[in-house]
């Protein structure tokens, strides 16, 4: 009898130590993950542990990722030029002579300086002459007056003798003041005669 009661109290102690260790961990609420290497830490207010209601207290099984994106912004500046185009008026000195004016219908005349006529040709060459010679077109434009008088800036485009009247000699003829700009044969057989430069025909 004694013998039966010794092995039921050295049961009853086993039973005793097994209750004390499962409420032990039923408090403390330890869990495994699935992968083995994570420690997930619940608590339960439960005498007896119920994995399926727990409250994850420690570790947030979630991993977030930062994405940082950049915005690059282009302006775009956009400038206006205003073009102005201004329109050289050229009017001609204006002489004192007070006698014959040459003329299409008179052809010839005697003016302040000597014997005129005049020559229609194109006056291309003549011009590109004188651009070399340093007169520009911004100060020396070339044009025709109203009467048909070719013109150099203000002044009247006339053929000379170049021995007694050099390139750029300016003179008064009947038709305004000159500019000597062009030679020819005439000057053989009357050295002080001058040719108008005009457009008549």
């Amino acid at each position: 009898m004694k013998h039966f009661n010794r092995k039921i109290k050295g049961a009853l102690l086993i039973l005793f130590i097994c209750l004390v260790a499962f409420i032990g961990f039923s408090k403390a609420g330890i869990l495994f993950s699935d992968s083995g290497k994570d420690i997930i830490t619940v608590s339960t207010t439960k005498k007896t542990f119920d994995p399926n209601n727990y409250v994850v207290s420690s570790l947030e099984v979630t991993k977030q990722s930062e994405v940082t994106t950049t915005e690059t912004t282009t302006t775009v500046t956009t400038t206006k030029t205003k073009v102005t185009t201004t329109v050289q008026t050229t009017t001609a000195l204006v002489s004192s002579w007070s006698g014959d004016v040459l003329s299409k219908s008179k052809g010839v005349v005697y003016g302040p300086s000597g014997k005129e006529s005049y020559y229609n040709l194109n006056m291309t060459s003549v011009v590109s002459a004188m651009r070399k010679a340093g007169y520009s077109e911004a100060e020396y434009p070339y044009w025709i007056r109203e009467d048909g008088v070719k013109m150099l800036g203000q002044y009247v485009m006339v053929a000379a003798n170049y021995e007694i009247r050099p390139k750029g000699t300016i003179i008064e003829s009947s038709l305004g003041y000159a500019i000597v700009c062009d030679t020819g044969g005439f000057v053989k057989n009357n050295p002080t005669q001058i040719d108008v430069a005009v457009s008549w025909r």
